[in-house]
C-alpha cells in the first residue's frame, strides 16, 4: 500500500476519534497515556504492517482509571527484518534507537506494528514490564466478525501496554481475580475490556504510579524537568546548535571552541535553568487550560483539546525569557509568566477572566500549536504545501550561514522555500542570523531575518552566488510579495511560526467571540481563507 495514503487513512481516523470523543464528552479524562504508534515496514519502505487503533474502546478499557490513550501520528520504521519477526526484540530496539525512531524519555509508550513477534504471528503482543517498548501483530483474523475484530484489536492494545503499566497477568497475581474477566486475564475480549471488569482499584493504582501516565495539565519538578529540556527524540536541536547561537541562547560567552564541546555546555546550561512553578502559578495556568479546553470543543477543535498540556518553567535568562518547545513540552520563563497572570486571582472578575484566557490563553495554544506540528507533521505538511504553496526541500548548506543560524526550537529544521512564481527551478529560503559583533549577541534585537536565493541544479537545491562567490540574500521587509501575503507580522521565516501565530489570533477571535481575521487586506485573503479552511478540514 502506499505509505502516503496509508499515513492519512490512519490519520483521518485518528483525528476523527479525538473529534468526536471531545464533542460527546464535555469532561476530558484527568490522566493521559501519550502512544508513538511505529509501523514497520520493508526495507524498501514499502508493505507496512497491519495497523489498527480502535482508541475509544482502548479507553473505555482504562475509564475506570480515568486514563485517555492519546495516539501521536503513526511514524514508518524499515526493516524487514523486523516487520516479519526474523531478529529478536532487544536488537529491533536498539536499532530503531540508533536511526532516531524511538520518541520520548522513557515517558512515551513507543507501539511497534509488526507482522510476527519472535516468527509468531498474532494476534498477540509484547510489552516491556515496567518499561516504553510494546509490539503489536494483529494476524489474519479471516471469518472472524468485524465486531469480534475490533474488540480483539482494542484488547491486544490495552493488554500489552498494560504491561507497560507494571500490571501483571491475572494468574500470576493475587491481588486480581482470574475468575472474572481482566485486560491482564481470560475471557471473551469484549468483556476484557469492558470498563466494569477491565481493571479493579488495586491495579487502577499501579497504573497511576507510572512513569507514562501523566496528568492532563502537567508540570514537571524541576529534577523532571532537567531531563525534559534535552528530549531530542522528535528533531535535532543541540545536535545542531552552532558557537554563537549557543551564546546567545545562554547569554554567555561560551568557554569553548570545539563545537561538540560547546553543545554539552549548552545542555548544562539550559538544564540548569530548569526550575519550579508555584501553587498560584499552577493554579492560573490550570485556569486557563481548562477555558481553553471548553473553547476548542465548543468549537471542533479536537486535536489540540486532547493533547496533553505539558509544562516547564526556567529562569528569565534562558533564550532571553522567550516562551518556546521542546518534544511535548511548553517552556515558560519566569516574566513571561509573572507578565500574562498579572490580572489572576481567584476572586477575578468576568472581565479579568476573559482578558486571562484571551493574552496567556493565545500564547499557550500558540506554543501548543508547535507540539502538535512535531506530533502530526503531515497535517501541517499539507497546510504549507497544499494550501500555503511552500516547497520542501533540503538546501545544501554554507557556513557563511550555518556559523550565524538562529536554530528556532520551534522550528530547527530550515526545510521550507518559497517557488519563485516566475521560474520553476528557483525558490527563496528564509533564514533567520545573527547581526555581527558583540561577544554575547541578544535575543530578538541581534537577529536578522535574511531572503537567500536558492536554484535547483541537477536535483539539488544550491545557494546562488555572484560573482566573487558570495551568496545572494536580501532583506525579508524587502521580499514584500511574501511578507505581505500573510495576516501576521511575525514569524514570517518559517510556515511553523505563521500557522502558531496565525493560530493565536484565531482563538483571540474565539475567545471574544469576533470573526477571525475580520478586515484582512486583500493580498492577505488568500492564505488566510486557506488557513481557515485547513482548521476545518
Amino acid at each position: 500500500m502506499n505509505q502516503t495514503i496509508f499515513l492519512s487513512f490512519l490519520l483521518t481516523l485518528i483525528l476523527s476519534s479525538n473529534l468526536c470523543r471531545a464533542q460527546e464528552e464535555f469532561e476530558l479524562q484527568p490522566f493521559v497515556l501519550i502512544v508513538q504508534p511505529i509501523v514497520v515496514q520493508s526495507d524498501e519502505g514499502t508493505d507496512p504492517a497491519s495497523m489498527a487503533i480502535p482508541e475509544d474502546l482502548v479507553d473505555r478499557a482504562y475509564s475506570k482509571a480515568g486514563v485517555d490513550f492519546h495516539f501521536l501520528e503513526p511514524i514508518f520504521y524499515n526493516s524487514t527484518q523486523a516487520r516479519d519477526g526474523l531478529i529478536n526484540l532487544d536488537k529491533i530496539v536498539i536499532d530503531a534507537k540508533q536511526k532516531g525512531i524511538l520518541r520520548g524519555q522513557n515517558d512515551i509508550v513507543n507501539m511497534f506494528f509488526v507482522n510476527a513477534v519472535d516468527g509468531q504471528k498474532g494476534p498477540l503482543g509484547r510489552g516491556m514490564f515496567g518499561g516504553d517498548i510494546t509490539f503489536i501483530t494483529l494476524g489474519e483474523e479471516t471469518g472472524v466478525k468485524n465486531d469480534d475484530l475490533t474488540f480483539m484489536q482494542a484488547f491486544v492494545i490495552a493488554h500489552e501496554v498494560g504491561h507497560n503499566l507494571s500490571l501483571n497477568h491475572a494468574v500470576d497475581d493475587p491481588n486480581v481475580p482470574d475468575s472474572i474477566p481482566n485486560i491482564q486475564g481470560d475471557g471473551e475480549y469484549f468483556e476484557r475490556i469492558d470498563p466494569m471488569n477491565s481493571l479493579n482499584d488495586y491495579q487502577i493504582g499501579i497504573v497511576h504510579k507510572s512513569p507514562l501516565v501523566h496528568e492532563r495539565i502537567e508540570f514537571l519538578s524541576k529534577s523532571k524537568g532537567e531531563k525534559a529540556i534535552l528530549d531530542e527524540t522528535f528533531e535535532p536541536y543541540f545536535s545542531i546548535l552552532q558557537l554563537r547561537e549557543i551564546s546567545a541562547f545562554t547569554n554567555s560567552v561560551v568557554p569553548y571552541t570545539d563545537v561538540n564541546t560547546a553543545r554539552e555546555y549548552a545542555k548544562e546550561k539550559f538544564s540548569m535553568a530548569v526550575t519550579e512553578f508555584s501553587l498560584d502559578e499552577k493554579e492560573c495556568i490550570t485556569f486557563v487550560v481548562t477555558e481553553i479546553n471548553k473553547i476548542l470543543i465548543e468549537n471542533n477543535i479536537g486535536m489540540m483539546a486532547n493533547h496533553p498540556w505539558r509544562f516547564i518553567k526556567v529562569e528569565d535568562w534562558l533564550c532571553g525569557g522567550f516562551a518556546h518547545t521542546r518534544g511535548t513540552f511548553i517552556i515558560l520563563s519566569q516574566k513571561h509568566i509573572d507578565h500574562l497572570k498579572a490580572g489572576w486571582s481567584q476572586n477575578m472578575t468576568e472581565e479579568d477572566a476573559l482578558n486571562l484566557i484571551s493574552n496567556f490563553g493565545s500564547l499557550l495554544v500558540h506554543e501548543q500549536l508547535h507540539s502538535l506540528q512535531r506530533t502530526y507533521k503531515s497535517k501541517f505538511i499539507e497546510l504549507y504545501t497544499e494550501y500555503w504553496n511552500f516547497h520542501r526541500a533540503q538546501v545544501i548548506p554554507d557556513s557563511s550561514i550555518v556559523v550565524k543560524q538562529v536554530s528556532n526550537p520551534d522550528a530547527p529544521m530550515a526545510e521550507w522555500l518559497i517557488p519563485n512564481d516566475s521560474d520553476s527551478t528557483t525558490f527563496y529560503w528564509i533564514r533567520t542570523v545573527l547581526k555581527d559583533g558583540g561577544n554575547i549577541p541578544v535575543m530578538g534585537k541581534d537577529f536578522d531575518d535574511q531572503v537567500y536565493s536558492v536554484v535547483l541544479i541537477d536535483g539539488e537545491y544550491v545557494l546562488k552566488r555572484d560573482e566573487s562567490g558570495k551568496v545572494i540574500s536580501m532583506n525579508l521587509d524587502d521580499f514584500n510579495h511574501y511578507s505581505k501575503s500573510f495576516p501576521v507580522e511575525r514569524g514570517l521565516d518559517h510556515p511553523n511560526e505563521i500557522s502558531a501565530y496565525m493560530f493565536s489570533e484565531y482563538f483571540r477571535a474565539l475567545v471574544k467571540n469576533t470573526t477571525p481575521f475580520e478586515g484582512v487586506k486583500p493580498e492577505e485573503k488568500a492564505t488566510t481563507n486557506s488557513f481557515l479552511n485547513w482548521i476545518k478540514s
